[in-house]
């Protein structure tokens, strides 16, 4: 069951998450944490733009367990930025596993290049 999340760290990041407390080791898990920087523009309008807040190119999971003295505060989203979220998380993980998948085919590629250089039916010339 997704529990979503607003929550506000120390640092002043505002990250929008599914959010499990364990109040056992008094720290929080984030699962698929989303950084939310809200503008506020002089006409009185607010742009608003998310991105994933871990660098989930190069980690196995997309989640963080952080302290709970490290949150100021956790708020309540309401439901059009949870559809906003689920439909920018989506996007970003469609996104990120067309990258995957383009670099097991550049592999394959590799490895059959390698294999004719190794036959002599490909020549590299430097």
């Amino acid at each position: 069951m997704n529990n979503i999340k607003i929550v506000r760290l120390q640092s002043g990041e505002d990250i929008i998450a599914n959010y499990m407390e364990d109040e056992e080791n008094d720290t929080v898990l984030l699962d698929k944490p989303m950084h939310v920087i809200l503008k506020r523009l002089p006409n009185g309008r607010s742009v608003m733009m998310m991105m994933p807040w871990l660098p989930v190119e190069i980690i196995k999971d997309n989640e963080a367990i952080l302290y709970s003295s490290d949150i100021l505060s956790v708020f309540e989203p309401r439901e059009d930025l949870i559809e906003h979220y689920d439909n920018v998380l989506n996007q970003f993980e469609e996104a990120l596993n067309s990258i995957e998948d383009d670099d097991e085919e550049n592999d394959f590629e590799e490895d059959i290049e390698v294999e004719e250089i190794q036959k002599g039916t490909k020549r590299v010339l430097h």
